[in-house]
């Protein structure tokens, strides 16, 4: 199995924002194997990148912005899919993050970036009800990704 991490992302305190905090919340309380690291983060950091290169595949689950309550959003990202937009310290995006991993140390994981869209990301600790009842389907998101990467895995040793 891929060595992955699974991280969810965002502000614990502004409404729909905490999708990744209650996801990785949820996630950290099931039996995983060892290969599999959940963690939560408050924002990414340029720090992030030279951690990030340590694994075969990372899941990213985020907020977003869009006009269905809910939604969940799974993408693939590939390395000709990001673009540098951070113009000042205080502007760095996951394509920057992701890239300057792949500058400074030659190495760029498999990316997933599971969504969920918002409707309230004011301040507060508590989610709109659509985006409370997508974390499930955020989870089986998460653990798709997972069981695809052991049918890849399985399928390379058979073909040993």
């Amino acid at each position: 199995m891929n060595k992955t991490l699974i991280i969810g992302y965002g502000n614990s305190l502004a409404g729909d924002d905490a999708v990744g905090f209650y996801t990785v919340k949820e996630l950290s309380g099931s039996s995983l194997p060892p290969e599999i690291t959940v963690k939560y983060i408050h924002q990414l950091m340029p720090e992030h990148s030279s951690e990030f290169t340590e694994y075969d595949t990372i899941i990213f689950i985020d907020a977003e912005e869009s006009e269905i309550p809910g939604e969940i959003r799974h993408r693939e990202i590939h390395t000709s899919d990001l673009k540098d937009t951070a113009a000042a310290a205080h502007e760095f995006t996951l394509d920057t993050i992701l890239l300057m991993g792949y500058w400074l140390y030659g190495k760029m994981p498999e990316i997933h970036l599971i969504t969920v869209s918002g409707s309230s990301f004011t301040t507060g600790e508590s989610m709109s009800p659509a985006v409370q009842k997508s974390i499930p389907g955020v989870i089986d998101a998460v653990f798709s990704v997972i069981k695809r990467e052991d049918t890849v895995d399985a399928d390379f040793a058979a073909d040993r």
